[in-house]
């Protein structure tokens, strides 16, 4: 029988190179730390990433009503008005004001149109938006 060819199951003292409890206890350990670490990272990101999605949508939101007006020709048609709606479960107001009221005459003129957009939960302001608008006629 040849020296160099062992029985499937003789193993030598060379072939224990594997891990043992301890090294992957450490290892276990040191994901552990490493995990609670970057945890709170991950957190906060989430956490920015979910504000400024908000931000997104109420400074659109004041594009949509600065754009609904801009396309007036008329004061009569430039008109201050409250809007309501929900982002990622935020709820937001938009609010549009007239600068000055409609004038019988001396037209053509530009009315300032301004838009607030607020939390109502926080009443913390997002976004807002001036504008004039060149109005032709009452």
């Amino acid at each position: 029988m040849n020296k160099n060819v062992r029985g499937l199951g003789a193993r030598s003292a060379a072939d224990e190179g594997g891990f043992g409890i301890a090294e992957v206890l450490v290892a276990m350990f040191l994901l552990a730390v490493i995990a609670v670490a970057i945890i709170p990272i991950l957190v906060q990101g989430l956490r920015l990433s979910v504000q400024n999605a908000t931000v997104a949508t109420a400074t659109q939101l004041a594009n949509q009503q600065i754009e609904q007006v801009r396309g007036a020709t008329s004061c009569a048609s430039v008109v201050a008005g409250t809007i309501t709606t929900t982002s990622h479960n935020v709820p937001l107001k938009a609010v549009r004001t007239i600068g000055t009221s409609c004038p019988a005459s001396g037209y053509p003129i530009t009315v300032k149109v301004s838009v607030s957009v607020t939390r109502t939960d926080t009443n913390a302001v997002l976004a807002t938006a001036n504008t004039l608008v060149f109005v032709t006629g009452p």
